[in-house]
């Protein structure tokens, strides 16, 4: 009897087990049909864990199925359940867009790529195109296949025209023609870097404002003068028609064109997915900075003239569209007088004019000078030592009446709460190509800082060290990260200090070495030291 039992037990449960799952797959067609559950129904279901998807938006990521909600990574919106009504088309799911990017033999990487990138991320249907299915070989020998040859290829909603080497095809009547026939189809037409040549072959730009890479900007206004060309925006828009300047200057362009075509969260999402940092205007544009200026004058080398024997050599430059400022290190024997006496020559044969009359060995001049808009500018030529056969030249132009204040003469924040002094750099044996920097540094904040690092026009490396004794009694130079900044004073004349290597010339006593001091609080200070022999006790 109890086995009877049993065997109905087991039967039974069988049977409840297979009525549990008819009822759960008859509630999952009832409620996908539409029908609302009862809240007895509701409590009597088991709880099934959820698939999340991206509303149907046509972002090309609808499909994707996330295990918790979320937003969805491509175009932004909310995720929902995956089954629901939201979740179904209202109707066929629109296409995606596409863009056509066309390509040639020496065309540039980044102008094609950086917003293949964007569009891509932006979730359009994104590939390229070419004069023929040939591979073709980018301005760095980067190989590629085009996805089409101009014939086969399908319409795009966008269409974008890079540069690189564009001149064989800016001269090819098949890719005119192409392009011509290409942009009434499309929603947008851009062009990036000097590929507004080949756009402005076309005619197509003919009465429209465009730019272009900054050192090309003046030949575009001759190659087609029918265009206003400008230079003081990173993207030119004209509705269908946008040009952009050089090179990293597509991505912004790309991106922009995202937002015009599905609003601004779309386009910042797509910058923050790519870590790039849009500002989503176009104020930055390389072909207005201030260091034109100084090109006019140098070449697009900026390349110091140097008296015989001695070698120029670029450290820094930088500034803005109404300020710049350029230095250079000058070795060989050459006096600073010396040095400075070429720059001068140099800036009075661009027809700058000197403000007053030289003096015979004069480190520092100023001059006045008009641009080609006519705008006033004011320049100051400078020399100065930093060290045995080292001189140190700067320039600097400011536009006369620039209201934004220059970036070199603004004090960091918190330098004047640190403070260098006694500092010195010992003088070393001919053949010694190290050295040493001594001096005490002051903390007169509130709270701890750190020297991080620090640099010198005459050595190759310069590193923090701290001096040991080993377990063997041995005298060890231990290379340091960081040396840390109490509040009060920091010794770094004995155990911690300096170590200049691979000198660049000999050091001798009364040599005068420049030494910037890198800190935690990104305060940068540089310092004139000396150089002195060790006193001997």
């Amino acid at each position: 009897m109890s086995e009877t039992i049993a065997q109905s037990r087991t039967s039974g449960g069988t049977q409840l087990r297979q009525k549990r799952i008819a009822l759960i797959l008859f509630l999952i067609a009832w409620v996908s049909q539409g029908h609302s559950m009862s809240p007895v129904a509701a409590a009597a279901a088991p709880i099934l864990a959820d698939q999340y998807v991206c509303p149907p938006c046509g972002c090309g990521s609808d499909d994707k199925v996330h295990d918790k909600p979320g937003f969805c990574e491509v175009c932004g919106m909310p995720l929902i359940v995956k089954g629901s009504q939201a979740a179904a088309p209202a109707q066929a799911p629109q296409a995606r867009k596409k863009v056509a990017i066309l390509i040639f033999d020496n065309v540039q990487i980044i102008d094609y790529t950086g917003p293949y990138e964007v569009f891509g991320a932006a979730g359009l249907e994104v590939f390229t195109v070419a004069a023929s299915p040939a591979m073709i070989t980018t301005s760095m020998g980067m190989k590629v296949t085009p996805h089409y040859a101009l014939n086969d290829a399908p319409a795009a909603d966008v269409l974008l025209i890079p540069g690189g080497g564009v001149v064989a095809t800016q001269q090819d009547p098949n890719v005119i023609k192409w392009i011509q026939e290409r942009s009434k189809q499309a929603e947008y037409v851009l062009s990036v870097c000097n590929g507004a040549y080949i756009l402005a072959k076309t005619g197509l730009l003919d009465g429209l404002t465009a730019t272009t890479t900054a050192p090309l900007i003046d030949g575009l206004a001759a190659f087609a003068p029918k265009v206003k060309v400008v230079r003081d925006q990173r993207y030119v828009d004209n509705g269908k028609f946008i040009t952009t300047a050089g090179l990293s200057s597509g991505i912004d362009g790309a991106i922009y064109v995202v937002s015009k075509m599905f609003g601004m969260a779309r386009a910042q999402l797509t910058a923050l997915r790519m870590e790039y940092d849009w500002k989503g205007d176009s104020k930055y544009a390389r072909a207005s900075l201030a260091d034109r200026q100084l090109m006019k004058v140098l070449g697009p080398g900026v390349s110091l003239p140097a008296p015989q024997g001695s070698k120029s050599e670029l450290l820094s430059t930088e500034g803005t569209a109404d300020y710049w400022e350029m230095k250079w290190q000058v070795v060989g024997d050459s006096s600073p007088a010396g040095a400075l006496k070429l720059v001068n020559e140099t800036l009075a044969a661009a027809k700058w004019i000197e403000e007053a009359t030289p003096t015979a060995g004069a480190i520092r001049s100023a001059w006045k000078f008009k641009d080609q808009e006519g705008r006033g500018w004011s320049g100051t030529s400078a020399a100065q030592p930093a060290g045995s056969k080292i001189v140190l030249v700067n320039l600097k132009v400011e536009r006369i009446g620039a209201t934004s204040a220059r970036h070199a003469s603004v004090p960091e924040p918190g330098a004047e709460k640190l403070t260098v002094r006694d500092a010195w750099i010992q003088e070393m044996p001919p053949s010694t190509r190290i050295s040493a920097a001594h001096m005490i540094i002051e903390n007169l904040a509130d709270t701890p800082n750190g020297l991080i690092g620090a640099t010198a026009t005459i050595a190759r490396v310069v590193e923090l060290h701290r001096a040991e004794m080993d377990e063997k009694g041995m005298m060890r130079m231990r290379r340091l990260d960081r040396i840390e900044l109490p509040v009060g004073k920091t010794d770094l004349t004995g155990e911690l200090h300096l170590m200049l290597f691979d000198l660049k010339a000999q050091l001798k006593e009364g040599d005068q070495v420049a030494l910037t001091l890198e800190f935690q609080n990104g305060v940068s200070k540089s310092v004139m030291v000396p150089v002195k022999k060790r006193q001997t006790e």
